[in-house]
């Protein structure tokens, strides 16, 4: 009993991290020597980042170097650091006001580039609003509800929205396709350009630079299919947030258990009806005692801590049991994966459980199957095996 005791607080305490109080910053003013791993409600960075910096949270801003990737899933994100690799990012609100030395991966509610903004490489959005101040040394496309592009665009443009607005300089080749498009004043197309438009032929003015622009029907059918792809950007930007939270959350079991999972892992296709007997009565069973906790006056206390517990387990269960999974064929396999290996395949595995949940009453039925099973063997081995908690492998 004291081990598993000691695994419910030792798991209450690292979701702890992502649970700070909204009037408490989580503020870093450390250099950061190697990959640096961070959830929270209200996040600042203010040290330098030698690796990859992944975070997750409600309000996060960035202000100093990364050397590495940022990869960032969050309500307001704000980036004013030099990112000197990639940034992949997912929110309701972003802005990027800093040089970035390679690719960005955005999806959000709003984004706005502003005219800080110097890219290196390709911006690749799906936004629902987008306002790009900035330079773009490589290509843009973009699927969004309205774009205004004030900034330049070194390469090609590629835009399928609601609404353009074009006010800035794209030297590439250029493919509009819109309800509306709009050209402003300041507009300058250094090559051809393709675009299609429910109002028609546009008046381009004075921005096209000894080239041409041509209405093209052919994307029309692109047009066509931007209801879907409207919907198809929410999914999308869904399954970002998704895999960046998924993600992290894994690098942290990963860091907290991962020596406790693999010791188990070997034994998870060993009686398999056991396990997801001992897992049934988890799902099942932890309610139970969660409503006689309550009823108990005096029981309040183990009601709630059990709550949040069983409601953290419910959340990332495909996150544990895909872990367990990946330490299992790691074994099976007689590998050594590293960290990040390890990461992303238990990613792939946890993705394939949560696309299961899609397919009617079987998908549902088959993922809780799989969970079961992990967490019954993790039930039983706790309940069942002296010093469970073997941290070293």
């Amino acid at each position: 009993m004291k081990t598993l005791l000691l695994f419910f607080t030792l798991l209450i305490s690292i979701t702890a991290i992502g649970q700070k109080e909204k009037d408490k910053d989580i503020n870093i003013t450390e250099h950061q020597t190697d990959d640096f791993y961070l959830a929270g409600e209200n996040i600042k960075i203010n040290a330098i980042i030698d690796g990859d910096l992944v975070l997750a949270g409600s309000n996060i801003t960035v202000k100093d170097t990364v050397h590495q990737d940022l990869i960032v899933a969050g309500g307001e994100i704000i980036v004013k650091g030099f990112i000197k690799d990639d940034i992949r990012a997912a929110g309701g609100k972003l802005t990027i006001d800093t040089e970035v030395g390679d690719d960005i991966i955005i999806a959000g509610g709003e984004v706005l580039i502003t005219e800080n903004a110097i890219i290196h490489g390709n911006l690749i959005n799906f936004s629902g609003d987008i306002v790009m101040n900035g330079q773009i040394l490589g290509n843009i496309k973009s699927y969004s509800g309205e774009i205004k592009i004030n900034g330049t665009v070194e390469k090609e443009a590629e835009i399928n929205a609601e609404k353009i607005y074009i006010d800035g300089i794209i030297n590439g080749t250029s493919k509009l396709a819109a309800e509306s498009i709009t050209i402003g004043k300041n507009a300058i197309f250094n090559n051809n350009v393709n675009y299609w438009s429910e109002e028609g032929s546009l008046d381009f003015k004075n921005s096209l630079v000894g080239v041409n622009a041509s209405f093209d029907e052919s994307l029309k059918g692109d047009r066509k299919d931007f209801t879907m792809k409207s919907f198809g950007i929410a999914a999308i930007g869904f399954w970002i947030f998704y895999l960046l939270s998924a993600f992290l959350v894994i690098l942290i079991l990963n860091w907290a258990f991962g020596n406790f999972l693999y010791s188990i892992a070997a034994n998870l296709n060993t009686n398999f009806l056991r396990n997801l007997g001992y897992g049934s009565i988890y799902i099942f069973g932890i309610p139970l005692l969660i409503l006689v906790s309550f009823i108990i006056i005096i029981g309040i206390p183990i009601g709630i801590f059990l709550g949040g517990f069983y409601l953290f387990s419910l959340l990332f269960g495909h996150l544990v049991t895909a872990l367990l999974f990946t330490y299992f064929l790691e074994t099976k396999e007689n590998k050594n994966w590293g960290m990040w290996t390890r990461a992303f395949i238990t990613l792939g595995i946890a993705a394939a459980i949560r696309l299961m949940t899609f397919i009617p009453f079987l998908g549902s039925l088959l993922a809780f199957i799989v969970i079961a099973i992990g967490y019954g063997l993790i039930v039983y081995t706790l309940f069942h095996r002296e010093k469970i908690l073997n941290f070293e492998k």
